[in-house]
């Protein structure tokens, strides 16, 4: 594996223990190396940050909702305005990190196959919902449940999330307890609950979408996930550029 592979490697969390090990003495002992994985960490770190910030205002925007439904018989003295800010410099970096994985394993693999496909793009997505203070205690099943998704214990968070659906009704506990489905392997599992947690316009739909051409495309099934990329080119937002990208590689290389 070469320097580059390695890099993706890592942020894929793809990496055996010894090529984790070469990255560790490569970060040491090589400076442009050094240098390079730093700079990918730094894009990481933006599009999370950019995944928080939207999710944060999606979810502001839902209580504005609710309490202006609520007041809708009083006279309204104020409106609220919730405002997005999205700094070119997120922008541009997040459309450049989308495209550097794939790029990469594209030109270092010339024998693409869906499973390479699948492994370039996929990675579970960040808790946003329910944020953990680590340090707290773990007796609320909402938290215990976040709390084994975040440390990638992903069999204990599916026992618990099928618990926390049993007690809540909130819709993003089946997006989660999907993708937990997919890095388990489940992918069959996954798609009825990405797709009943799209038709009901859950407040996550656009990455629903993406996770279940994800993993239509694990299935095998390229003429459904393509369906699903399409959808979500049409929507604008979230994966626009990595759908229509990975739209390209499907029709040129399957």
């Amino acid at each position: 594996m070469d320097k580059e592979e390695l890099i993706n490697g890592y942020f894929l969390g793809s990496l055996s223990e010894s090529q984790s090990a070469e990255l560790e003495r490569l970060r040491e002992t090589d400076t442009d190396f050094a240098a390079d994985f730093e700079f990918e960490r730094e894009l990481q770190s933006t599009l999370k940050k950019k995944e928080r910030q939207e999710i944060k205002s999606l979810f502001s925007n839902l209580d504005i909702e609710a309490v202006t439904d609520s007041e809708d018989s009083r006279p309204k003295e104020t409106e609220t305005k919730v405002i997005s800010i999205r700094p070119w410099l997120v922008a541009a970096s997040v459309i450049f990190l989308l495209g550097l994985g794939s790029w990469l394993l594209f030109f270092n693999n010339p024998d693409f196959n869906t499973d390479q496909l699948y492994a370039a793009n996929f990675a579970p997505y960040e808790n946003v919902v329910h944020p953990i203070e680590r340090g707290e205690q773990l007796e609320d099943l909402s938290t215990r449940a976040f709390t084994a998704y975040e440390d990638e214990d992903y069999s204990l968070a599916l026992e618990l999330f099928k618990e926390l659906q049993v007690q809540q009704t909130d819709p993003y506990i089946a997006f989660y307890k999907a993708i937990v489905l997919m890095q388990l392997e489940k992918h069959q599992e996954a798609i009825p609950l990405l797709e009943g947690y799209i038709e009901n316009d859950g407040q996550l739909k656009d990455r629903a979408t993406w996770y279940l051409a994800l993993a239509y495309l694990k299935q095998n099934d390229v003429a459904e996930s393509k369906t699903q990329l399409e959808k979500l080119v049409e929507m604008g937002s979230f994966k626009k550029e990595a759908s229509q990208k990975l739209l390209g590689e499907l029709d040129e290389e399957l």
